[in-house]
């Protein structure tokens, strides 16, 4: 069996690659290749935490695995992180286990990358106003990101926290290459931006229909929970919704869930999932000036398809160490 640190797992890992990766997996998922239920989480009061398991199988990929998250909130007192995850691969012939790693990295990139993916299926060709809402771990991936795959005039950062938004300006502006604007407030980085990125563990919307150009494109990436919510009703009902998996996403996605509650949407509002459009069996943005979202709630077979990239690149290049079980 092979073990990876997050040191090496992140050493194996290019944004193009994995991005391409990525669009395999959900269309396999979308096209019926793939087996995923919906996570599991198990609250645990009795330790302050949860766990969550989220298994899947890629069948074309031959690629079988499961990520096992712990949330523990009590954890930076000991100088650890809140969520830590490990993901491990199995073969696909025997069941036994080929590989473990370090998941928090492949889980924050893998994030970044399905944006990249479904801005790339869903974005007008030009966005060069970027906006954030949020300025922790997965807004710099977010950015990172897409600015492999993008060419941005400006970039605009809005966070609640002004000292986590000053950290990402400082630590991301001469590394991208671009101008960051630190916005003071949600309307100032929605307003006349192109391509919009919502990353906050918010519990009430954080932007507003009437502040978004025609033609942008929203990757909703923040809210994962019933109890979260980024997006309003009246943004969902104006844009044409494309998600991850409609299953996850009917089972845990408070932007989706309280937005039909209120019947600002109905379920049939979720037009199409990725891998339909990435398949050419949904179509993706229509007009220029159709407004885009895409609601990801991050789903098992990202996980493995990044797994399992990572292990054959390792198995490449004698990353890791071995050991015998």
């Amino acid at each position: 069996m092979l073990i990876l640190s997050e040191s090496e797992v992140q050493s194996l890992i290019e944004v193009n690659e994995l991005t391409a990766a990525l669009e395999q997996a959900h269309i396999q998922y979308s096209t019926g290749d793939a087996v995923m239920p919906v996570r599991l989480v198990v609250p645990l009061p009795q330790i302050e935490g949860r766990i969550t398991s989220m298994p899947g199988y890629l069948n074309r990929d031959k690629a079988l695995g499961m990520k096992v998250v712990t949330f523990f909130p009590n954890n930076p007192k000991q100088n650890l992180p809140t969520i830590l995850a490990t993901i491990m691969l199995f073969s696909a012939e025997t069941g036994q286990m080929i590989a473990a790693m370090d998941g928090t990295y492949i889980t924050t990139i893998r994030t970044a990358c399905v944006s990249v993916m479904a801005t790339k299926a869903l974005a007008n060709p030009e966005t060069p106003v970027l906006g954030v809402l949020g300025a922790g771990v997965q807004a710099r991936a977010q950015i990172r990101a897409l600015s492999q795959s993008r060419r941005f005039s400006e970039i605009k950062v809005y966070d609640v926290a002004e000292a986590s938004a000053r950290r990402l300006q400082e630590t991301l502006q001469k590394e991208a290459g671009i101008h960051i604007k630190l916005a003071q407030t949600a309307l100032e980085a929605v307003q006349d931006s192109d391509l919009l990125v919502t990353v906050t563990t918010a519990r009430e919307p954080i932007l507003k229909a009437d502040w978004l150009k025609p033609g942008v494109h929203i990757n909703a990436i923040g809210s994962h929970r019933p109890d979260l919510r980024e997006i309003d009703g009246a943004t969902l009902a104006c844009s044409k919704i494309v998600v991850d998996s409609r299953e996850a996403i009917m089972a845990e996605c408070g932007d989706i869930l309280l937005a039909i509650e209120e019947k600002a949407i109905t379920a049939e509002s979720l037009q199409a999932e990725i891998g339909e459009v990435l398949a050419g069996k949904k179509p993706g943005r229509t007009s220029p000036d159709q407004r885009t979202l895409y609601k990801a709630v991050g789903i098992a077979i990202q996980d493995v398809a990044t797994a399992n990239l990572v292990y054959r690149k390792a198995l490449e290049r004698k990353v890791g160490t071995h050991v015998e079980v």
